[in-house]
């Protein structure tokens, strides 16, 4: 039995040979339609469909030194904040016929390099690098050598380059006034790994507003992770001082934070209030419903898209431009 693709393919010298032309007829009636006879052309479109002729856009790409290929590296795609962010880019490049290459980095930096070689070795146009740990040495070497790319979902403060993000020390701050507003003194946050950019500014957030409100601050580290947030709800039935609120630097961790609660038979807000922060479909879905700050995700990533091709098709060179984008607090029945 025969197994796997037929590497035989039909070449465009085998549809010029089937219809009696020459292979540069057959290449203007796909690449440079208005050249030639409309009746040519059908008869060539109808001849390539019959034969399954499949253009190699990488070759005709290195001929012309165009390319609409472009690398997309997630930090972890399993997230949902990520994976819409991704969506957004994905439907403006179809919109635009650009393809995406998605890579998915697991939140580590060496992926992230080595992924940017294997694609820039397979003549993507551009890169746009969705949350990630991106090391500023890795940055900068795309910058000097000219490779075009866009930062979607976070900002790096050590290097000035084309960012769609949000500002999320306002965010951090934003959670925790509302909490504070609420009657709530003695409010936890909890983060997110140490070396995401995200999490230390909606700490920072954080810090800012229990600073301004002569209140002392209570941190317990995360991983953006639902897990996480479970296994928190067991840490704090024990203690003799629970804070009477936590705000999760994502919902994932919040979400499970709810869910490990609720298994230990405390009650949400009455014994301690939660707030997340993205505003993924689950956080309209646990019970009780996630209170939680808007993060415009698609958008996100269809500015970040859009800024992209702004970059590769009018020949721009790199710039530090930032896009901010605003967020709102959505009140659902998790924080009373």
């Amino acid at each position: 039995m025969k197994r796997g693709y037929d590497l035989k393919r039909t070449t465009m010298r085998d549809v010029a040979n089937r219809l009696g032309v020459s292979v540069s007829t057959v290449s203007r009636a796909l690449n440079n339609p208005t050249v030639i006879s409309v009746g040519t052309r059908e008869r060539i479109l109808k001849a390539v469909e019959e034969s399954g002729y499949i253009r190699n856009n990488l070759a005709r790409g290195l001929a012309l030194k165009t390319s609409h290929l472009i690398g997309m590296m997630v930090s972890d795609i399993s997230n949902p904040f990520f994976s819409e962010i991704a969506r957004g880019v994905h439907d403006v490049a179809r919109g635009k016929s650009y393809v995406i290459a998605l890579c998915n980095t697991d939140r580590r930096v060496e992926n992230e390099e080595v992924f940017s070689r294997t694609l820039l070795e397979n003549q993507v146009a551009g890169l746009i690098f969705v949350g990630g740990t991106m090391g500023e040495r890795h940055l900068k070497s795309l910058r000097d050598n000219n490779v075009p790319f866009v930062i979607a979902g976070r900002r790096t403060k050590a290097l000035s380059a084309p960012t769609v993000a949000v500002d999320n020390v306002a965010v951090g701050y934003q959670a925790t006034h509302y909490l504070i507003g609420l009657g709530h003194k003695r409010i936890m946050f909890l983060s997110g790994p140490s070396d995401s950019a995200t999490s230390r500014d909606r700490k920072r957030g954080y810090l800012d507003a229990m600073q301004a409100n002569g209140l002392s601050p209570l941190v317990a580290e995360g991983d953006f992770k639902m897990e996480t947030g479970f296994s928190l709800a067991s840490r704090l039935v024990g203690e003799k001082k629970r804070p009477s609120a936590v705000f999760a630097a994502n919902d994932m961790m919040a979400i499970g934070l709810i869910m490990g609660l609720t298994n230990l038979r405390l009650k949400i807000p009455g014994n301690v209030a939660v707030v997340g922060c993205d505003d993924i479909p689950m956080a309209r879905l646990i019970k009780p419903t996630l209170t939680t700050i808007k993060i415009p995700m698609y958008e996100i990533g269809t500015r970040a898209m859009s800024m992209l091709i702004t970059l590769l098709e009018n020949e721009q060179e790199l710039t530090s431009q930032t896009i901010l984008l605003g967020c709102e607090l959505t009140i659902r029945e998790s924080a009373g």
